[in-house]
């Protein structure tokens, strides 16, 4: 099996290379695409690589009945990456790509699964072979593009694979801080990863990519903006596995995600001042208090207390959306409490298929909040861009 893997590498760079020089030629009439939308296409994938990753080691290592679902969804995201790149390289090569990815995946569960027996010849033989994929997947990758130097591409998946490794060790061991810290260290990586990877697409086909008329400063608040939310779903979501399993890294998730809160707080005091900051981060703290509280009523099925959290919930996003749009008149208050109505209206929708054991509802209610808190963050940018203008027009 391990020696058909390294077969393939070799006339998967081949496909991989022909399709490119044929698309080269053949699509040159074909409309062009944002660049900048293509790297937030990227990143987006590759952040749901890293979610979807960690879900499963906390899913798998705990042995929760929503592991199948999960897994489901990462592999999903192998072809999700691999179908983004045969739009530039062909499906032959897209489908060799997911191929490779594919088995990144199953050689991972491999790995975990060894880990958990506590069968030291499987974890080594696993981890050899996840290491061989990713030279692979290097290799791949190099073989088609002279923007992406093969050492430069090994030493990224490498260390991708070091970083997970690690947090998965430390998931195992119950060393709850050090997964979450890893994991930050993780997102960082494959955002760094993902942009690589997407210059290099854009630097040999250019005649398929146009560049907006978008000042860098403003591209690059987007960027962390839609990181921030980004973060404040992955967690909740990790939050809600955690919680409503009662899993033991459950303290350390729901500190995590509160530092969210301080984070978008932060932010936003960069433009509105420390005070304004403050603010923002006691208002989302409630919202994280009280869904916790939400939660835990509803997995003690006491209706009164369910009721009452709830209520409270949706007033707080009301108190949210108020204070925004006091701050920046171009977020109209009716459309913020409609946007933050719709979001906490999409994250109970998630919790209470988690809590009732719908899983792939769970999972496909989860798609649709990152969508949705994608909008949001771009029309809360839009808005400081807006307000700002000296600040992005230089």
């Amino acid at each position: 099996m391990r020696t058909r893997r390294g077969v393939l590498a070799v006339v998967l760079a081949a496909v991989l290379i022909t399709a490119g020089c044929s698309s080269t030629r053949s699509e040159k009439a074909t409309a062009t695409v944002d660049a900048v939308a293509f790297r937030q296409q990227m990143r987006n994938l590759w952040t749901d690589h890293v979610t979807w990753t960690r879900l499963f080691i906390v899913s798998a290592v705990a042995g929760l009945p929503d592991t199948d679902a999960t897994a489901g969804r990462l592999l999903k995201n192998q072809a999700d990456i691999g179908d983004a790149v045969a739009t530039f390289y062909g499906k032959e090569a897209g489908a060799a790509l997911t191929a490779l990815l594919r088995d990144h995946i199953l050689v991972a569960g491999d790995l975990i699964g060894a880990a958990k027996a506590g069968d030291k010849a499987a974890v080594s033989n696993a981890s050899a072979a996840w290491y061989a994929n990713s030279d692979q997947i290097a290799e791949f990758l190099a073989g088609a593009n002279q923007a992406w130097p093969v050492d430069s591409l090994k030493a990224m998946m490498r260390g991708h694979l070091d970083q997970t490794l690690a947090e998965a060790t430390a998931q195992l061991t119950g060393d709850y801080a050090r997964s979450v810290a890893e994991y930050d260290g993780i997102v960082t990586h494959i955002l760094d990863m993902a942009d690589t990877l997407a210059a290099g697409i854009t630097s040999a086909l250019p005649d398929r990519f146009h560049v907006p008329t978008v000042p860098q400063p403003a591209i690059a608040v987007n960027n962390a903006m839609r990181k921030l939310w980004t973060d404040h779903v992955t967690w909740t979501r990790l939050f809600i596995v955690s919680a409503v399993a009662g899993l033991p890294d459950t303290d350390a998730t729901a500190g995590r995600l509160l530092k969210n809160q301080a984070d978008i707080g932060d932010a936003v005091a960069t433009f509105y001042g420390k005070e304004a900051g403050a603010a923002l981060t006691a208002l989302l703290r409630d919202h994280i208090l009280v869904a916790g509280d939400l939660i835990g009523a509803a997995k003690a099925g006491d209706k009164a207390a369910v009721s009452n959290a709830s209520a409270a919930w949706y007033a707080n996003s009301d108190q949210i959306a108020e204070f925004l749009a006091r701050a920046n008149p171009a977020w109209p208050v009716d459309s913020l409490k409609a946007m933050m109505r719709g979001h906490l209206d999409q994250t109970l929708a998630e919790a209470t298929a988690q809590l009732t054991g719908d899983y792939a509802r769970s999972v496909a209610e989860y798609d649709h909040i990152v969508s949705h808190i994608l909008e949001m963050s771009d029309t809360l940018t839009g808005g400081i861009v807006s307000a700002f203008p000296s600040r992005f027009n230089a």
